[in-house]
């Protein structure tokens, strides 16, 4: 969800058809509360209270707050959270353990390097075949420092992976957004 932009007066609405509509506070409404809250504090001016839409869809937030009283369950949200946020994190781990490994193999590739410009002809060989097989990719005996240059791009795109999985993990965390009573204070503010 974007929070760079919202339609204040929507969302006052779509929060006051979640509390008439729900039981229990789900963890998509209290993110829309949130959100609109925030919303309706950084406008300091309540430039939102202008829009045509506003007092229409502020009586149907006081109404429905004022005779639905959906439970709020904050170890149901943090679990509900939980379950969203576990295959974000076992992906985040899969690429950090990729980027770990691509690290490796470059760190290796420059060992290899070293020892193919220092050492005899059976430590080179025993050094290129171990890397070979740490590769996964055909390795040319007379290119060797070519391979260098290629783990070290490896690296970097695994780096960019795992840090691309971590900027999604903290977009998804919306933990710090389940707090209660965000309703009351959307109801302050609408006053």
């Amino acid at each position: 969800m974007d929070n760079s932009y919202i339609d204040i007066p929507s969302a006052i609405s779509q929060c006051a058809d979640d509390l008439a509509g729900l039981q229990v506070i789900t963890l998509e409404a209290q993110v829309r509360a949130y959100r609109l809250l925030d919303s309706l504090l950084a406008d300091e001016a309540q430039s939102y209270k202008a829009s045509p839409e506003f007092a229409k869809a502020a009586e149907e937030f006081i109404n429905a707050i004022n005779t639905h009283h959906p439970e709020y369950d904050e170890d149901a949200l943090k679990k509900e959270l939980s379950s969203i946020l576990a295959p974000i994190d076992a992906q985040a781990n899969d690429a950090r353990f990729r980027a770990a490994s691509a690290e490796s193999l470059h760190e290796f590739a420059k060992e290899v390097w070293n020892i193919w410009q220092t050492s005899g002809v059976f430590a080179r060989r025993r050094a290129i075949k171990e890397l070979r097989q740490r590769a996964g990719f055909r390795l040319e005996t007379h290119r060797i420092g070519n391979y260098v240059a290629k783990t070290y791009d490896l690296m970097n795109e695994a780096h960019a992976q795992y840090a691309k999985a971590q900027q999604a993990r903290f977009a998804a965390d919306v933990s710090y957004m389940i707090q209660p009573g965000i309703y009351d204070k959307i109801k302050e503010q609408l006053n």
